[in-house]
């Protein structure tokens, strides 16, 4: 997208599909961490720039975006629909970086912020001022960023919300407010599925569909973070319990490679260097990987 095109400095669509005021579409408050962990809450107004920034944040997962094949591939999501056939319960959360992502079972579905269904935010608060040279000219009143990650969820939804059940599954589960229109929204996806290019102007984040939790947790782990991306499990029988195939398995698979080994330095194979350095190695390994699972959990 050029420094120069006007998509920046428009709604991408209209006219808007909530009527009344700004007011009532905003939420209550929102909260941040500082350096020091400390949770602080704030309400929307004045600091619009600050408040989505928060709400539409995706940074934690764009820190690994480069490995994101790993937990999903790059099409857009399956329909709601569709998500209950697979058995997936949906939860709703209001992370931004949680949209679309799933578990067993289940599939984390954010909202539509119902500020984003009206046209006038978008003026307002999602376009770039006269004169912005995005990229090349970033400063805070640049909106591109916040008006990718906007767009990008409202691209998500044309996927989700393909047919007439899908939008009465989302009203139901709360996901597209009570009084948006059939008609309007299928006014709003023609709208957004018309935007030319539309891949180069929403966040990197949404050239990914639904993503696999638990890869997410392992490509977060072992990019450095040396933590979860999310942990689904806050007792540790929970996570026994789901992973006790996994575990037995795992234990099963340690203990038999451990006793060839054994049986193996009980031969001539004890006098080769390579078999004991791998012996070693895995011994460690044994002893090792289940305290560093423990601490990561």
């Amino acid at each position: 997208m050029g420094p120069t095109d006007e998509n920046i400095k428009i709604p991408p669509f209209s006219p808007s599909l909530l009527p009344g005021t700004l007011d009532p579409l905003l939420p209550a408050s929102y909260r941040t961490a500082d350096d020091d962990s400390l949770t602080h809450i704030h309400i929307p107004e004045p600091d619009y720039v600050a408040f989505l920034t928060q709400e539409l944040d995706l940074q934690k997962i764009n820190d690994v975006f480069r490995w994101l094949w790993i937990a999903g591939w790059p099409m857009p999501p399956r329909p709601i629909h569709h998500q209950l056939i697979l058995g997936r319960e949906i939860l709703i959360t209001e992370r931004m970086d949680l949209h679309l992502v799933w578990t067993t079972g289940q599939i984390f579905l954010k909202p539509i912020p119902p500020f984003l269904l009206e046209a006038s935010f978008w003026e307002d608060h999602l376009s770039c001022r006269e004169g912005c040279h995005c990229p090349q000219d970033p400063d805070t009143s640049c909106k591109k960023g916040l008006r990718a990650r906007a767009l990008g969820i409202l691209s998500s939804y044309t996927a989700l919300v393909s047919h007439k059940s899908d939008f009465l599954i989302a009203q139901d589960r709360h996901l597209i407010p009570r009084e948006v229109e059939w008609s309007a929204w299928r006014t709003l996806v023609r709208k957004i599925v018309g935007i030319k290019d539309i891949d180069h102007k929403v966040d990197q984040r949404f050239l990914y569909g639904e993503l696999r939790l638990d890869r997410l947790n392992l490509i977060y782990f072992l990019s450095g973070h040396m933590r979860m991306y999310m942990l689904r499990w806050h007792k540790y029988t929970a996570f026994f319990r789901d992973n006790l195939s996994l575990l037995a398995s795992g234990t099963v698979y340690i203990a038999v490679v451990l006793t060839a080994m054994q049986v193996g330095l009980a031969t001539s194979l004890a006098d080769n260097s390579a078999f004991l350095t791998a012996s070693y190695g895995f011994t460690i390994f044994s002893i090792l990987g289940p305290l560093v699972v423990a601490a990561a959990l």
